[in-house]
């Protein structure tokens, strides 16, 4: 007999499974598998039980072949709305305004997908997200509203009143129950036996109405990092958002006012106390710019830019600016250091009148009571001014804008454009800078120098 027959071969099994049987006699398989490492540098070894054999052996040969792979993603618990609040909360590379701006583009996910588990997280389930939004969801309300609220649309459709048959033949059975619900809260009233109406003093609920593909595509894009992130904490194993397509967003032109509309603007305001801040917002500062700024960062006709105050809900909060580039110096007009005199002027005398103190760490954008103005105020001032000038009402920002064209318009070069505005050179000539149609037709014209053709006899 050969050598290597004579002697009977050890048994061996394919996969570690071992089995466990219970007192009531049911068994069940287990097996154990490193899936990597702890926090702390130790061997991260876990216990996987299934129901039968032929199932364990199934994961078995998917966990460890995903683990030599790198691919392996452990079970956990985590809601897509846990892990976005564990993401906003750690977002501390930008401004807390920022991630306030990302908290409010994320809410409808929160909303309708929070509570989902994160590894359950599909792209359909984005999909019919994005949908929503854009065909009916302004306001972001949760789900387990939009039949009590398509119900209640249903009866303020019928100001004579709707019977019983007639809502649950369109809303189903259930509909009896959003009726007790509506009448319970007031809403809906029973005038007679099976008879619904409009309680007097409840207003109709709104149409269906979507959100502009712009913020559906700005929620897509957070929700996309929020995602990359959990694949890099190993939650996921892809980002389900990055599969969907985001709505075409329309390329709108921004609003600016012309030279002449600017100087109308300024006569108009010229006697107002808030003169010189205005004329600073048609230089082209930021908002937040002209807040933040204090009398000690004023000297002699150089204004420097180092703070910035925003809204952040009801509250207002001073940071560093917007960017490296929003830090810098400017000279200013002639005009602009009068008007600013004249204010700093006027808050004197009204601190002495109120028996203040005052210092040049004073903000420039106060009330007559020494009150710090709001950002949102500001804005409103300014467009409620342009109103009453008879001028277009643009956002306080299109002043930028309208800044960017009328320099680039006189000549300036886009580098020292970009310099004046505290912004990059490349997006101020995509985005900025507007021709006005004359001067498309001077360019056009001067393309073959003024000269014409000879035409023959």
């Amino acid at each position: 007999m050969s050598p290597n027959t004579d002697k009977a071969q050890p048994s061996r099994r394919s996969e570690p499974i071992d089995v466990r049987t219970s007192k009531n006699g049911v068994k069940s398989y287990h097996f154990l598998v490193d899936v990597g490492l702890k926090a702390d540098g130790t061997r991260d070894r876990r216990r996987f039980t299934y129901d039968t054999k032929t199932e364990a052996r199934r994961e078995y040969r998917r966990i460890t072949t995903e683990v030599a792979e790198g691919r392996y993603v452990a079970p956990t618990k985590t809601t897509v709305g846990a892990h976005i609040k564990a993401w906003l909360d750690g977002r501390r590379d930008v401004r807390r305004v920022t991630v306030e701006g990302y908290r409010h583009a994320l809410k409808p996910v929160v909303d309708r997908l929070g509570e989902l588990p994160l590894q359950q997280l599909t792209k359909k389930h984005v999909d019919d997200l994005v949908t929503w939004r854009l065909t009916e969801g302004r306001g972001g309300k949760a789900p387990t509203n939009d039949a009590v609220t398509a119900v209640l649309a249903f009866v303020a459709a019928h100001p004579d009143g709707v019977r019983y048959a007639q809502v649950t033949e369109k809303f189903g059975e259930k509909a009896g129950r959003y009726l007790d619900r509506l009448r319970n809260s007031g809403m809906v009233v029973r005038p007679k036996r099976g008879i619904y109406a409009l309680a007097p003093d409840t207003t109709a609920p709104r149409a269906s109405q979507g959100v502009s593909a712009r913020t559906v595509t700005t929620m897509l894009i957070q929700l996309s990092a929020a995602l990359d992130d959990a694949m890099n904490q190993g939650l996921v194993t892809r980002n389900v958002a990055r599969l969907v397509k985001r709505p075409d967003v329309a390329d709108t032109e921004m609003q600016f006012w012309t030279r002449e509309q600017s100087r109308a603007f300024r006569e108009h305001v010229r006697e107002h106390r808030l003169y010189a801040l205005f004329l600073l917002s048609l230089c082209g500062l930021r908002r937040s710019e002209i807040m933040g700024l204090r009398w000690s960062r004023i000297g002699g006709n150089t204004l420097h830019i180092r703070r910035g105050r925003v809204a952040v809900g009801k509250d207002v909060e001073e940071d560093d600016p917007k960017s490296r580039r929003s830090r810098r110096s400017l000279p200013l007009p002639a005009d602009v250091v009068k008007a600013l005199g004249r204010l700093k002027i006027a808050q004197k005398a009204e601190a002495l009148a109120l028996g203040q103190q005052w210092t040049d760490e004073r903000l420039l954008a106060v009330h007559e009571d020494g009150e710090e103005i709001r950002p949102e105020w500001y804005t409103d001032e300014f467009q409620r001014q342009a109103k009453a000038a008879g001028l277009p009402v643009i956002r306080l920002h299109d002043t930028r804008h309208t800044a960017a064209t009328i320099l680039i318009d006189s000549g300036a070069s886009i580098i020292a454009v970009a310099k004046w505005l505290g912004h990059d050179p490349a997006v101020l000539a995509r985005v900025y800078a507007h021709v006005r149609p004359e001067i498309l037709e001077a360019t056009g014209t001067a393309l073959f120098g003024g000269d014409t053709e000879a035409t023959g006899a």
